[in-house]
């Protein structure tokens, strides 16, 4: 089937589906889905395989594994209710990344990139959900609704991604251009996003997080990263805060190197166990010497875990990229 590229295009494109999938019993739907999920996973694979821009790249890696985990769950679900059989391919048009799919074999800049596949999951979501609207039994409209969901959550981790790299690309702030100092996010991944872009430009880079190492390294996909775990519990490979603010001449000799990156995750938490004052003493020491080694800090709070003074003079010392 010629798949579509033109907004009137995608429409009949989606009556066609809505008209191939609304009558389907819950069987047929998940089989559709699991092997729709199927081949999500590895068109983002390949989309992976072809990023110039390692967060870009991760993030595509990450879409891929979450729709192999899409179609493991969707797979088990049709284990449970038809244990004796075995999802079969449905003759009904894709409604996962292809209707978009001759936009992706000619695109080579990465915001584009990530412009179509919002665009594609998108355009999965609505159809699923004009479906759960339309299905002829509960079962099928149950399931169309998870499958919308599931879309959603994708559409809203690639405008994550691309909201960042556009707002950065309009105030001319890309990671590789960015200037030595401090940074302050208030989203952890769009801090871990340009963490990678920095490294990838043939930096060091060191991790302050409250997240298990093993996880992040997961996350990043890389197994070589310098991760430091802040708990309180007495973990292997763990630091508490205490240590980590007593660590400052340690840091600061580290950073004095050059071309650093250092990522402090969750920073309320150090905050919240040593207060604010010696905290931001340690960060605005490193946001200097970032500045002068030409190296990077960043630091990643939850907003709403700030007093508004606490906010503002981290904001003060440190550039915000939101």
């Amino acid at each position: 089937m010629e798949v579509p590229i033109l907004k009137e295009d995608l429409r009949e494109y989606m009556r066609k589906v809505i008209e191939n999938l609304k009558s389907l019993p819950p069987k047929d739907v998940l089989s559709y889905a699991i092997f729709n999920e199927e081949d999500e996973a590895e068109y983002y694979r390949k989309l992976a395989e072809h990023a110039r821009r390692e967060s870009i790249r991760v993030l595509f890696l990450q879409m891929s594994e979450e729709s192999l985990q899409h179609k493991e769950k969707l797979y088990k679900l049709f284990k449970k209710l038809y244990p004796n059989e075995e999802p079969r391919k449905i003759e009904a048009p894709p409604v996962e990344v292809v209707p978009l799919y001759p936009k992706f074999e000619t695109v080579e800049d990465y915001l584009e990139a990530l412009e179509y596949c919002m665009k594609s999951e998108l355009f999965a979501k609505d159809t699923y959900e004009i479906l759960a609207q339309k299905a002829i039994n509960e079962e099928s409209r149950v399931i169309f609704l998870q499958l919308a969901e599931m879309e959603r959550d994708h559409y809203e981790r690639l405008k994550k991604a691309y909201d960042l790299f556009t707002s950065l690309k309009s105030r001319k702030m890309m990671p590789e251009y960015l200037k030595p100092g401090g940074y302050l996010f208030f989203d952890k991944f769009k801090a871990r996003y340009t963490f990678l872009d920095l490294v990838s430009n043939n930096r060091d880079g060191f991790i302050f997080s409250r997240d298990p190492p093993n996880l992040i390294k997961e996350w990043m996909k890389n197994e070589n990263l310098s991760i430091t775990w802040i708990s309180t519990a007495p973990l292997k490979g763990s630091v508490t805060p205490r240590a980590f603010l007593d660590s400052k001449e340690d840091l600061i000799e580290i950073m004095k190197r050059g071309r650093m990156v250092f990522l402090v995750e969750s920073i309320e938490f150090i905050i919240a166990k040593e207060g604010f004052k010696e905290t931001f003493e340690l960060i605005s020491a490193l946001r200097d010497v970032a500045i002068v080694s030409n190296s990077h800090l960043l630091v990643h709070s939850t907003r709403d875990t700030l007093n508004e003074r606490e906010k503002a003079i981290l904001e003060a010392e440190l550039q915000v990229i939101e």
